[in-house]
């Protein structure tokens, strides 16, 4: 979920994320741990640098809309339940759960052993507190209100067992609970600091905070009290590391000259092409984080002219050669995407996988059958030329690279295509009023409902401006059944149809390139992409 890693200012703006990540063809860290194996002993004295692509814009997990504090978060706060990589829900702050056969109520046993930061205990008050924090209205909560759904009624049933409510059956909630921003706080620092808390984070999880520079650095220091890591990390007791500092540098080169200079031990979102030619050195480990979700893809606009035409939206399938623009765009390194839910999602259809092949004669004969003509080789249409605005975010370089090159392929067909380079804000408002064709984004989630933000009657994200009652009853169906195997049918029909519509382009895959230090190891990641420490360590 989430739009930008900069900061959202909205509950529904903070559920999208659209900044590029970098991905690739080859490298290691496929699972859930990753990292060369290095000789040595390990050095618990070690201070690791991280090469940051993004600022924060708070860490308080309940109120902020960046994607990239997810990982910082994650460090910091624990959550009731652990999300692998492959989506399996297992322990974490609770050992054990319920879920009435409705999906209506959720029940946790929780741990009885763990303190926050503070020194104060975790118990069923504490996770009442933080669902009544997150629903409070003058918290103004981004992503963890939207991953609550209906969910948001809290009770203590006794002193390690709460229930969570619901108004309506919501299948995705348990998954949704292990992402950080449902990191638990203290309920003693959400009293003490207020508006506050996202300078002051308070958690119980592997890693301390210890200081916040502003677009400049975030230091966490070792938890030496941690003893109750969730069993999926394989790791017991405190973390090896001793620090972290999340050094912000969102210049790509500058990032990458950092890393080989040695003043950092890790590097987020590898350009594609450094990735490439750093790999090759054999100095360091190549690490993929799959980013879950929808991937990187474009919304294509059914509300206005001239993308209103069935015809020209499939056009527009038939006409871009994905391979090739990501080879503009990213140096190749991303693989193609070509369903709306990603590989590895529930509700995944590979059969869906070669609906629009690139195929530029068809892309013409589509629009040829639908009545378009050319006329000084661009299609026109009573008299309308076929001409697409195709937006892009300008403070983010992969998007106007794709867009060109989509611009590129589409004026190989006889579309005229223009480009525009927008700041967020313009961007935004482009999209939420239709005035334009299409833009490319990416959106990240760890359950298909997503595809209820983008595809609902009246819901902000609807930037298609497509409905389809069939579609809504699907999707509204998915979000309350909870047999996996019905759930995987649902979607699978949903997805059909807004690929029969022509409604949304896949591009490609979603996958953050890392790069580390060889004595780095052990890195893991939960289930959406999220990096964790708590398990690593760096040997001398």
């Amino acid at each position: 979920m989430r739009f930008t890693r900069k900061s959202a200012s909205t509950t529904a703006l903070a559920l999208l994320l659209a900044t590029a990540v970098s991905a690739c063809s080859g490298g290691s860290g496929s699972g859930s741990g990753a990292g060369g194996a290095a000789k040595g002993a390990v050095d618990k004295q070690a201070k690791v640098t991280l090469g940051w692509a993004e600022p924060v814009d708070t860490l308080n997990p309940a109120t902020t809309g960046n994607r990239d504090v997810g990982p910082i978060d994650a460090n910091i706060f624990d959550t009731l339940v652990w999300l692998t990589p492959d989506f399996k829900v297992t322990p974490d702050l609770a050992t054990k759960w319920t879920v009435s056969p409705d999906a209506k109520t959720y029940t946790f046993t929780l741990r009885e052993d763990v303190k926050f930061h503070d020194g104060t205990a975790f118990d069923a008050a504490a996770v009442v507190s933080n669902i009544n924090y997150m629903t409070n209205k003058s918290t103004q909560s981004n992503i963890s209100l939207g991953l609550l759904g209906p969910c948001t009624k809290a009770t203590a049933t006794a002193k390690y067992t709460v229930k969570i409510e619901c108004t309506a059956g919501y299948a995705p909630l348990l998954a949704q609970l292990g992402e950080p921003y449902m990191g638990m706080q203290s309920p003693a620092a959400i009293q003490k600091y207020g508006k506050d808390l996202g300078l002051h984070p308070v958690g119980t999880g592997a890693f301390e905070f210890v200081s916040y520079q502003p677009n400049q650095s975030v230091v966490l220091k070792r938890n030496e009290a941690y003893n109750w890591a969730p069993a999926a990390v394989k790791h017991t007791g405190p973390p090896d590391i001793a620090q972290l500092t999340f050094q912000i540098v969102p210049s790509s080169q500058a990032r990458v000259t950092q890393f080989q200079s040695g003043q950092s031990d890790f590097m987020q979102e590898t350009p594609g092409i450094f990735w490439n030619t750093l790999g090759k050195t054999g100095r360091y480990t190549s690490i993929q984080f799959p980013i879950t979700g929808m991937g990187i893809f474009a919304p294509i606009n059914a509300g206005s002219f001239p993308t209103n035409d069935p015809a020209v939206r499939k056009a527009i399938m038939y006409a871009v050669d994905k391979a090739g623009a990501i080879k503009v765009a990213d140096a190749g390194v991303f693989a193609p995407s070509n369903t709306p839910l990603q590989k590895g999602m529930v509700g995944y259809d590979s059969s869906l996988e070669g609906m629009y092949s690139y195929d530029p004669a068809k892309a013409e004969s589509t629009l040829q059958a639908a009545g378009w003509t050319k006329n000084n080789g661009i299609y026109e249409k009573g008299g309308k030329r076929l001409t697409l605005n195709i937006t892009a975010i300008a403070s983010v370089p992969e998007y106007p690279l794709i867009a060109q090159a989509i611009q590129g392929y589409l004026r190989k067909v006889g579309m005229d295509a223009k480009v525009s380079q927008q700041a967020v804000p313009a961007w935004l408002a482009s999209n939420i009023k239709g005035n334009m064709s299409l833009t490319p984004l990416q959106y990240i989630a760890v359950d298909p409902d997503a595809l209820h933000l983008w595809f609902l009657p009246g819901q902000y994200f609807n930037w298609s401006h497509y409905t389809n009652p069939t579609l809504t009853s699907l999707i509204n169906q998915g979000q309350k059944e909870t047999d996996p195997a019905k759930r995987q049918t649902i979607y699978s029909q949903a997805q059909k149809i807004i690929m029969e519509q022509a409604v949304l382009m896949p591009i490609h895959e979603n996958v953050d390139l890392v790069m580390t230090s060889k004595k780095l190891t052990g890195l893991t990641y939960s289930g959406g992409g999220f990096e964790y420490f708590g398990a690593a360590s760096m040997t001398k």
